[in-house]
């Protein structure tokens, strides 16, 4: 049976428990001021990766990912050197994503090999390698 990255990142979400977790690795995450875009990074004993739920869906709307029996059209993952990937999930990426530590506009949340900035335009996230994702209300965009 084949898993995608977002089902695998799931499990993971649900094994590592508490996002305020002060340990150097473990799921933490953060949301956006306008609380529409909850993300959660794992770092640890699994491939780090870094899942961006947005409320409001993608714009446009991606076609549905080969496989994807669950609901697509509302996240991004990433992991360490990768490129961006649509979601494919049946879950939230925090536990509690209400409440989410929230990152102002202007801040930057870095946490192993993921960076996300912050701005009144949207949200831009990258790995070690520069690849990454945009995530606005508007629209969205691989990077």
């Amino acid at each position: 049976m084949k898993y995608s990255l977002a089902a695998v990142a799931a499990l993971l979400v649900v094994l590592a428990g508490s996002p305020s977790a002060s340990s150097s690795s473990g799921l933490r995450g953060f949301q956006t001021p306008s609380r529409n875009i909850v993300c959660g990074g794992y770092t640890g004993s699994q491939p780090a990766w870094l899942r961006c739920d947005i409320s409001s869906g993608l714009r446009p709307k991606p076609t549905r990912p080969k496989g994807c029996e669950f609901d697509f059209a509302g996240t991004l993952t990433l992991t360490a050197k990768g490129r961006a990937a649509i979601g494919c999930v049946s879950d939230a990426v925090l536990p509690n994503p209400t409440k989410a530590h929230v990152l102002a506009y202007g801040k930057t949340w870095r946490y192993g090999p993921f960076k996300c900035r912050s701005t009144r335009k949207g949200l831009t996230c990258r790995n070690l390698k520069g690849h990454g994702f945009f995530l606005s209300r508007e629209r969205w965009k691989r990077i």
